[in-house]
């Protein structure tokens, strides 16, 4: 069963059904923009975001692939022994439509794609646990061209156990956006007096645009493709609608054209502003902006003023930005984004920390002290001294291994960038398993527990980190020689080390 969904909350076995069905959920978010967006706010414009990005599976392309799961199994074409769904797709509809297929207990969704989709694509495609076929050839192919992989999708299609819902020329595509989407718009804004939306497949263009004529045929309908040869993800140039089935032309009133870039800088501008929304989005919202600077520069804008004065638009904010972040790095340049400050940090000391290996000089003091009682092994105990030679030299834990690495008058390598990446390639070096002294192939610290130490316990630390990655047990000794002397114990330490020096000596005689 399902809870009052406008307290959100879907319950029973068929609650991610009903979670995925706009039928039963709260309408899908229409947010005004504020002045700082919206540039023609003095002349009566309202414009409205319609987030599809915010429906469950966080885009637009979720409703058709809904729509034509639901109205295939309402025709048959879809039935018990249906295993597999095959879609051409790079993104949003192949990933919806593998999400709704394990709801409805479709085992397998097969993703035909371009071979010139980004790796990152690829990875996203396959954490959805797609089974992915590349073809070469046109990115955006025709549906009768042999060669491509829409084509190819629909012969597929038609084995035994297998649906190709195709997007392309399947109604249930745009009739998902007469259905819910046109309907949600027209009852959350009345006066709508103008609608954008980019076209791709074309669907929510068509449904959207058809279903706000029939209720409001003083409407009128902005379609934005992207500008020739350009690309943008999901929309299309004007050139590529040609072939397209559906009845996009009876459901615009203009067409404008927008380029990558400007759709990623609104996009991004979208985002910090916190609507967390894509860049066919940018390009959608630029369209209503160019549409309605011509409508201004014309002297027109007065024709889609509503009797109260106002000219209210929606545009569609198809998805979420995540999936193309590395695309706004590559199509926006450095200048957009602040610089990472320390950024030589980057790949350095990539090892875990953990508060409970890092131990006090008085903790340190008792396990040396332990390492005394009758039974224990001396030889267990290693003591690795990061301290330059001559200080070790002049007072060091009998034992000790030293490890000089010119640290004395160092800065503190975790105040101090430069210091830190020279220090760690130097400890990450000599700990490795190469290292003939401190590597694997030695057997100065394999199977002792190694406590670290150096001047005021920072490079100690570190040492840890790169030891505990070998798989050492390792101890930083906290504050590091300056603490421990601090703490009256050092003195101690050293004879106590002492006579564990010798006693690992004499067993070593006595094992010879």
């Amino acid at each position: 069963m399902s809870i009052d969904p406008f307290l959100n909350v879907f319950s029973g076995e068929r609650a991610l059904h009903d979670f995925y069905d706009p039928d039963k959920g709260p309408l899908i978010p229409l947010v005004e923009l504020p002045e700082r967006l919206n540039p023609y706010k003095n002349d009566g414009v309202q414009i409205f975001a319609k987030l599809m990005s915010h429906v469950p599976a966080t885009n637009v392309k979720s409703l058709p692939a809904l729509n034509m799961i639901l109205r295939g199994q309402e025709k048959g074409k879809i039935t018990d022994d249906t295993h597999t769904l095959v879609e051409y797709s790079s993104g949003s509809t192949v990933i919806s439509m593998g999400m709704l297929a394990n709801i409805y207990g479709i085992q397998n969704t097969k993703a035909y794609l371009s071979n010139k989709t980004s790796p990152t694509k690829l990875d996203l495609l396959r954490f959805f646990g797609l089974d992915l076929t590349l073809f070469a050839g046109h990115g955006q192919p025709e549906p009768l061209d042999p060669n491509g992989g829409i084509f190819t999708a629909t012969q597929d299609g038609q084995q035994e156990g297998y649906y190709n819902p195709d997007q392309y020329s399947n109604p249930e595509n745009y009739d998902s956006h007469m259905r819910w989407t046109g309907p949600q718009i027209f009852k959350q804004l009345p006066s709508i007096s103008v609608f954008a939306a980019s076209i791709g497949t074309s669907g929510t263009m068509t449904g959207t645009g058809l279903y706000l004529k029939s209720v409001k045929p003083s409407i009128t309908r902005v379609g934005v493709c992207t500008s020739p040869g350009e690309r943008v993800p999901g929309p299309r140039m004007f050139s590529l609608l040609a072939p397209v089935e559906f009845p996009w032309r009876e459901a615009v009133d203009c067409i404008e054209e927008i380029g990558p870039f400007d759709s990623y800088e609104k996009s991004l501008h979208l985002c910090r502003n916190g609507l967390l929304v894509g860049p066919s989005s940018g390009l959608a919202l630029l369209g209503l902006f160019k549409f309605l600077d011509k409508k201004k520069a014309a002297g027109e804008l007065d024709s889609l003023r509503n009797p109260d004065g106002n000219i209210p638009c929606a545009f569609i904010c198809c998805d979420q930005p995540f999936q193309y972040i590395s695309e706004y790095f590559d199509k926006l340049g450095p200048s957009y984004f602040l610089p990472i400050r320390n950024s030589e940090l980057i790949g350095v000391d990539p090892y875990n920390y953990n508060v409970d290996w890092e131990i006090t000089p008085t903790t340190a003091h008792e396990m040396l002290t332990v390492a005394l009682t009758p039974g224990a092994s001396a030889s267990a105990l290693a003591v690795l001294d990061l301290r330059d030679a001559p200080d070790f030299a002049a007072a060091h834990i009998p034992g000790a291994l030293n490890l000089p690495l010119g640290i004395r008058t160092a800065a503190n390598p975790y105040k101090h960038p430069p210091t830190m990446v020279e220090q760690f390639k130097l400890l990450d070096a000599r700990l490795g398993a190469a290292d003939t002294e401190f590597g694997n192939d030695s057997t100065t610290l394999q199977g002792k527990i190694v406590l670290t130490l150096s001047y005021k316990g920072h490079v100690g630390r570190l040492a840890m980190s790169v030891l505990r990655n070998r798989g050492l047990i390792a101890h930083c000794v906290m504050g590091g020689v300056d603490a421990w002397e601090a703490d009256g114990l050092w003195a101690q330490s050293c004879a106590v080390g002492l006579e564990i020096n010798v006693r690992a000596a004499l067993a070593g005689l006595h094992r010879n």
